[in-house]
């Protein structure tokens, strides 16, 4: 990502989602260079937010094209980058000299194209055949953050009013930071790309798209998120950057999600009979199940924050926050010392089974063993080392 030709750099700071922005020109091809950066890393522009297809889109888009080829100017496209603490201390601090050279050296897994995909996608398909002039430049916005959970509000903000993405969408634009802090926060975590094709073989294992969902409901409060209901998404979109607005959203992230991968690896242990058939056998299956991790997650997100619409004093937050993590840090205490048999005894994944086996419901299956692990998990919160065995969670439902 080259500076050198930006003739303009202005650095502003926000002091409510602690950012700064910082507005500059580029050259066309060294934008479009950086945008191929993205493409190569994580599966491309198109990746992050799909090509609008209705009639009108596509009209608006071909007429965008022309113009840019007709020397029109877009508005500026906006970059989220997200350095280290270390980093984005420098940076704050430094000169304009300094400050370019840090851009230039930034990782391309630490960029995100958080607002303009389409203007993007537009220079692209302008200069598809040939290269732009070499003096063409176009205005460039970076959103310079030390964690994702800013950039995440600041897109939320930006987005808001526009021909919508879905809440995913939005989120998988900036997970790649996001990703980043989570290996460097939970170091027992592994985290498996959709493009490793892996299968989860171990506790603390977790595919990276499942890992979007779980922030998802952890924002919004909620452990079915239907993104097919315009409505719907909408009041979760206003659930979500309520939670994002906090400063330390994306830390109580991680602190939650901790607490899932300890647990996780602690129920791992119990490794079940050999020979036996079906979907709960071992400790490793419980939260092979993305229904019982999402449950986990909204029961936590529950019982810190309040149900949506509730408004939590940051100090309750902590202290509740701090309460469920001693509850099972004490849970776990009680399950290392059980022998295999004691354990699986623990965990009555048959009553599981069959508890599962009895939900009939109109809605889909999926939904509904979502619902029925939420119950679950708000059980085992509410008694924490007390449990004798997981029944009491199983029969909650």
């Amino acid at each position: 990502m080259a500076t050198q030709n930006r003739s303009t750099f202005e650095v502003l700071e926000d002091s409510r989602i602690n950012c700064l922005s910082v507005m500059t020109s580029m050259l066309i091809r060294e934008y479009l260079d950086m945008a191929k950066d993205a493409y190569l890393n994580r599966g491309g522009i198109t990746g992050q937010r799909e090509k609008l297809q209705t009639t009108s889109a596509i009209r608006i888009r071909k007429r965008m094209v022309d113009d840019i080829q007709q020397g029109a100017v877009l508005p500026p496209l906006v970059v989220g980058v997200v350095l280290t603490p270390i980093v984005f201390k420098k940076f704050r601090s430094a000169t304009k000299k300094i400050q370019r050279e840090i851009l230039d050296n930034t990782e391309a897994d630490r960029l995100s194209i958080i607002d303009g995909m389409q203007r993007t996608t537009a220079l692209f398909e302008a200069f598809n055949e040939k290269s732009p002039p070499p003096d063409r430049k176009v205005r460039v916005e970076f959103w310079i953050a030390e964690d994702t959970g800013s950039l995440i509000y600041r897109m939320l903000v930006l987005n808001t009013g526009q021909v919508p993405w879905n809440l995913r969408r939005q989120i998988e634009v900036v997970f790649r930071s996001l990703v980043l802090e989570l290996k460097s926060s939970i170091k027992t975590l592994e985290v498996l790309e959709t493009t490793q094709a892996r299968r989860r073989s171990k506790g603390g294992q977790f595919q990276a798209d499942d890992l979007i969902e779980l922030f998802l409901v952890f924002g919004a409060r909620k452990e079915k998120i239907d993104i097919r209901e315009r409505l719907a998404d909408e009041f979760t979109r206003l659930d979500f950057m309520e939670a994002a607005a906090k400063d330390d959203f994306t830390r109580d992230y991680c602190q939650a999600l901790t607490e899932l991968v300890f647990l996780d690896m602690a129920f791992d242990k119990f490794r079940g009979a050999k020979g036996d058939q079906g979907r709960f056998v071992s400790g490793k299956d419980l939260f092979s199940s993305q229904p019982a991790c999402v449950g986990f997650m909204t029961a936590l997100a529950l019982d810190i924050f309040g149900r949506p619409g509730v408004v939590r004093g940051e100090s309750e937050q902590r202290k509740k926050l701090r309460a469920n993590i001693v509850k099972l840090t004490n849970l776990r205490k009680k399950l290392d010392v059980l022998d295999d048999e004691a354990l699986g005894n623990f965990l009555c994944l048959q009553t599981l089974s069959e508890s599962l086996s009895r939900i009939k419901t109109s809605q889909s299956v999926g939904n509904s063993e979502r619902e029925f692990f939420l119950n679950a998990f708000q059980v085992l919160l509410e008694e924490g080392a007390d449990l004798v065995s997981m029944e009491p969670c199983w029969r909650a439902y």
